[in-house]
């Protein structure tokens, strides 16, 4: 009988030393959201959507579904920088998006259409820098 009641103790205090290694466990966030034509609302398929951060190494990506939803999730609190991207469309960039633990934050996008001039000026300036290179010895 008093070794159940050492063992019981035991178990007791063991649930109470592991409980605040438990609640202090780090909660992730999650940054969520839909792309849409900014002229027809309808939803984009497969834009890109590009998340970088201090808060880990490298850049996380996700593709829109049909419905032009997107989920990026696990992430660390930090400060983000979130991308747009689609074939035929300008691209758009929000910089500072601070998100905490635990948090769930949306952010949703309207895209523009390329303007034809607009695409050429920039395809040619990427020529031009490009012919301007200089390759060091």
């Amino acid at each position: 009988m008093h070794m159940k009641i050492i063992t019981t103790v035991q178990l007791i205090v063991a649930i109470f030393l592991l409980f605040p290694a438990v609640a202090q466990e780090k909660k992730m966030a999650i940054i969520s959201g839909s792309v849409k034509d900014a002229r027809s609302k309808s939803p984009l398929n497969e834009a890109v959507v590009t998340l970088s951060s201090d808060a880990f190494k490298g850049q996380k990506f996700a593709l829109t579904d049909s419905t032009g939803m997107y989920r990026i999730s696990n992430l660390p609190a930090g400060s983000y920088t979130i991308a747009f991207e689609m074939e035929g469309y300008e691209k758009f960039v929000q910089e500072n998006i601070v998100l905490q633990q635990g948090m769930s934050m949306g952010v949703s996008f309207q895209m523009v259409k390329e303007r034809k001039g607009r695409a050429q000026k920039q395809k040619n300036s990427e020529e031009k820098v490009i012919a301007i290179k200089k390759e060091e010895n």
